[in-house]
């Protein structure tokens, strides 16, 4: 019980759980960053486009899986606050279950689509190529993103998140050094690229399952026959699942704006690429926070700390903002440096356009510490449509935007789609908790109220 969330400080427990997060989200992101970068030096600024311009699709397949593991992680979080061990190993062997299964179907079915997709895209003929052979073996590797993604937030869910970090740091040493020799120095081409960050994610994921033999003894397959249940898969389906169509929801607002950028040329798709995965880098720190927020929450909710939940959202929200504000300051006076990283500093044209959108979503980014605090808290009561429904949000944000104002105002019009979602999503989120701390309040004991004053 070392790792738990409900004794101590909120925000030093926060802080702490939140910092190997972070490296990892960070490190998630640089799996791909690292992939875009070694192409577009390598390969050039079509191959460059070509890759990135899978984000939203890798986003509405991949992050369909990995937004089903994170809500299937949230019982664990809970069972463990409540200190109920075999609980928490019978939600550990159905949630397995649940994660093969998803990643067999949507290995076929992504597989089968990539074409279409790309299609309805509109995607460029110069890229179309790069893009289809790049998501090719991504969706060819769906399992070792699946199975590493289950196993990181089980250990999380248990309060563990360095052991994760650790191991996401390694498959990251291996991606960057499988990049540059499957792209530079073989035939493969994108196809390498994609080949390195599936190989990666699979080391990173049997060293965490290696870890969880060995480090958590409870968490045991032994017997998983007599374990599965349907009545717990399709409980915790009902709440892994509305995560997994949040985060696909959310991508598929992105490809909508894809789509809509690919109307405008290699030079736009290029320009809103790079700045998107700037972007991804630079709102890891808030995401991450956010994310600590549904352990956090679950692991109190667990045993019954309703007031120290409350008190763990004020405290991180005013982190959340103060980081907020020193990220948009950052986008303001270093985003075209940011940029040449990429693409070089002879691509004015990219700079310019790339710059533009990080200066419009930097000084906005304070909303989206409000956003990622409140549906994090949310789904860590286990009230996970709330964030399905922020995620339509989202979706009828960048659909009223692609259709009113990319025609009107172009690249700008795109970029404001994005913080106008942020808005959107916003609202509900924001309306729930205030519902949901009111809850909280009511269900506090006076036992407990004594016991929160005397820590505090």
């Amino acid at each position: 019980m070392e790792n738990t969330l409900t004794q101590g400080t909120p925000y030093k427990k926060i802080i702490r759980f939140t910092i190997p997060l972070l490296l990892g989200n960070l490190i998630q992101q640089l799996y791909y960053t690292a992939d875009a970068y070694i192409v577009s030096r390598t390969l050039g600024v079509e191959a460059f486009a070509g890759v990135s311009s899978t984000s939203g699709i890798t986003s509405l397949i991949i992050g369909f899986a990995q937004g089903l593991t994170v809500g299937l992680s949230i019982l664990v979080s809970k069972h463990f606050g409540a200190k109920d061990m075999s609980k928490v190993q019978t939600m550990y062997v159905n949630n397995m279950l649940i994660s093969l299964l998803a990643a067999v179907l949507l290995t076929v079915m992504s597989l089968f689509g990539i074409s279409t997709l790309l299609n309805i895209l509109q995607t460029p003929s110069d890229i179309w190529q790069y893009a289809h052979d790049f998501l090719q073996i991504i969706f060819l590797g769906i399992i070792t993103s699946v199975l590493f993604n289950f196993f990181s937030n089980t250990m999380r869910a248990l309060g563990d998140s360095r052991t994760p970090f650790i191991y996401l740091l390694i498959g990251a040493v291996l991606n960057i050094f499988l990049d540059v020799i499957l792209v530079k120095y073989t035939s493969l081409g994108v196809q390498g690229a994609a080949l390195a960050t599936i190989l990666s994610q699979g080391a990173a994921a049997v060293l965490c399952l290696m870890s969880i033999r060995k480090k958590y003894t409870f968490l045991s397959l032994k017997g998983y026959k007599k374990q599965i249940n349907k009545e717990i898969i399709f409980s915790n389906l009902k709440l892994g699942l509305p995560v997994a169509f949040q985060a696909s929801i959310i991508a598929l607002g992105v490809i909508i704006m894809q789509y809509a950028v690919n109307d405008m040329g290699t030079v736009a798709v290029a320009a809103y690429a790079v700045a998107s995965r700037i972007e991804g880098m630079a709102v890891e720190p808030l995401r991450s926070f956010g994310m600590a927020m549904t352990t956090f929450t679950a692991q109190n909710y667990g045993g019954y700390k309703y007031k120290r939940i409350i008190k763990g959202v004020h405290q991180c929200l005013l982190i959340s903002i103060g980081m907020a504000i020193a990220l948009g300051v950052m986008m303001l006076f270093g985003g075209r440096q940011l940029t040449a990283l990429f693409v070089g500093k002879s691509q004015s044209e990219i700079l310019e356009l790339s710059h533009t959108f990080l200066i419009i979503h930097g000084s906005l980014y304070m909303i989206l510490s409000f956003l990622f605090v409140y549906r994090f808290t949310l789904q860590g009561l286990g009230k996970s449509s709330i964030p399905t429904i922020s995620g339509v949000m989202e979706l009828v944000m960048r659909i009223v935007a692609a259709i009113l104002l990319v025609p009107s105002f172009g690249f700008i019009g795109a970029t404001i789609a994005t913080p106008l979602s942020w808005i959107g999503a916003l609202i509900p989120s924001a309306v729930a908790y205030f519902i949901a701390s009111k809850h909280l309040k009511k269900q506090l004991s006076s036992n407990e109220v004594k016991n929160v004053m005397r820590e505090y």
